[in-house]
């Protein structure tokens, strides 16, 4: 039953329920309606009793006055009385066996029967001594008759009328609870759902291509949830696709600047080669060893030259490891050295002592650094300072990394759009405009934040913040040269 209910569309889920709360009012307002009914027509018996109720008491009066005067007219006047009622009692018969029953209505003839019979030999002088009270208490018993039916039935009535009060209470209640049973039940079947949807959207809008859990239902929410999650998967994919093609583009950058770096070791050892075989004879024994050891010396130079290349430019997984921001940065900068040298451009390296590890993919971030300071050269046509500093964020969660240039800045009509994918203001063949696009993503998916300031010709500032990971310990800041 569960799982049909799951598979029913939201619409009609909407209207079962909306079915159900109508049926309920219908049948409550039914219900009130009869009881309406009911009281109407038993106030309508009680004002019929009234009259019968008028007839005994004109019948009482007539009997007060022949108690009072003995006198024919007196005694006249109370056997039309009493004729009187017994029409009243025979018009009312129907109404009365309704209410009481058909006993009530033949004790109620009887005694008014005693009742004209004690009357008639009261007058006729037949009657004994206790004859003027025995008249008078059947008299006061045919009034309670009448009165006691009315009576009664004004209570009958009251008592209906306290239960259409608390069928109402009860109407109101079961509809209220009903109504808060259906927000509960959108709720949890439509705005949570839509909730975790909304949120999951504004992960991936941050770089965090995480897929919808928990929905369960088969309607058009758990449809949308399922088309997300295969959007997510997509983007993902794509993403990747964009970081595996924006390190391509740097990687391209970086390896016109390294095959220029290579050249002063390879010139080196040109030279300390040709230079050992022309003055070999005159050279001594530790002075062709000194040679032999420069040209070891260059031969490292190179390797390591070609070894932070191809690091760089290796395929890594997404695996996350705890890493020093620190040592991340001087071997970005040593990527881009060349680069630096060739612009006539100063870079600064002031890093935080023992900062606290962060747990990262330090292939990525690596690459989001060196784009970064990419970037910046390209921003110093005419040379400059590139400062980078790391250290702590102000409430201690983050390690920040901040890069400045003293480059041409960017305007701010273009500040908002350059994490845009494909933005670029270089000219055509200059930039794919996706390097900051994918950084922006890269340090979204860590949990970071990118931020930028920046005045047209003074220069700009990105700060990078990741979250550190726990355990790490914190340090002093010291000043170093990006150099080694």
């Amino acid at each position: 039953m569960y799982q049909r209910i799951l598979a029913t569309s939201i619409t009609t889920k909407l209207l079962l329920a909306m079915a159900a709360g109508l049926v309920f009012v219908i049948l409550m307002s039914l219900l009130y309606y009869a009881n309406l009914v009911t009281i109407r027509s038993r106030l309508a018996l009680v004002e019929s009793m009234d009259d019968l109720g008028v007839a005994v008491g004109e019948m009482r009066r007539a009997e007060k006055n022949l108690l009072l005067y003995h006198d024919r007219t007196s005694a006249d006047e109370l056997s039309a009385q009493i004729e009187h009622t017994r029409e009243a009692i025979r018009d009312k018969a129907a109404e009365l066996i309704k209410l009481e029953g058909a006993g009530y209505v033949e004790a109620l003839e009887h005694d008014v029967s005693l009742y004209a019979e004690l009357a008639r030999s009261l007058v006729t002088g037949e009657a004994a001594a206790d004859g003027a009270d025995r008249l008078r208490e059947r008299g006061q018993a045919v009034e309670r008759y009448s009165r006691g039916i009315v009576h009664a039935e004004r209570e009958r009535i009251d008592r209906m009328i306290v239960a259409s009060h608390r069928t109402l209470l009860f109407s109101l209640v079961a509809v209220l609870g009903f109504g808060a049973a259906a927000v509960l039940v959108v709720s949890r079947l439509v705005v949570v759902p839509l909730r975790r949807i909304e949120r999951a959207t504004r992960e991936v809008s941050e770089g965090r291509f995480r897929p919808i859990r928990g929905i369960r239902s088969r309607d058009e929410i758990g449809r949308l949830a399922i088309a997300f999650n295969h959007m997510a998967e997509r983007i993902q994919r794509h993403q990747d696709e964009l970081v595996r093609a924006g390190r391509l583009a740097s990687l391209g950058t970086l390896t016109s600047g390294v095959a220029h770096e290579l050249n002063n070791p390879l010139n080196n050892i040109s030279m300390i080669a040709q230079t050992f075989v022309e003055h070999y004879h005159a050279l001594t024994e530790d002075e062709r060893v000194e040679y032999m050891n420069e040209v070891d010396r260059q031969c490292e130079r190179s390797r390591e030259i070609v070894d932070n290349l191809l690091d760089f430019s290796r395929v890594r997984g997404s695996e996350r490891t705890r890493g020093d921001i620190s040592r991340l940065l001087e071997r970005s900068l040593k990527l881009v050295r060349n680069q630096l040298d060739l612009g006539n451009i100063t870079a600064v390296l002031q890093t935080g002592d023992e900062l606290p590890p962060v747990l990262m993919n330090q292939h990525q971030i690596e690459q989001v650094m060196v784009n970064t300071f990419t970037n910046a050269v390209k921003a110093m046509p005419r040379g400059g300072t590139l400062r980078v500093t790391s250290g702590r964020s102000a409430d201690g969660t983050c390690i920040t990394v901040t890069v400045t240039d003293t480059g041409v800045g960017i305007p701010p009509e273009i500040l908002p759009r350059i994490f845009d994918p494909f933005f670029t203001t270089s000219e055509v063949g200059g930039g794919t405009g996706l390097g900051l696009s994918v950084s922006y993503g890269i340090i979204k998916d860590h949990g970071g934040s990118i931020d930028v300031t920046s005045e047209p010709g003074k220069g700009s500032t990105f700060v990078i913040s990741l979250p550190i990971d726990e355990g790490g310990a914190s340090g002093d800041r010291k000043t170093q040269d990006p150099g080694g």
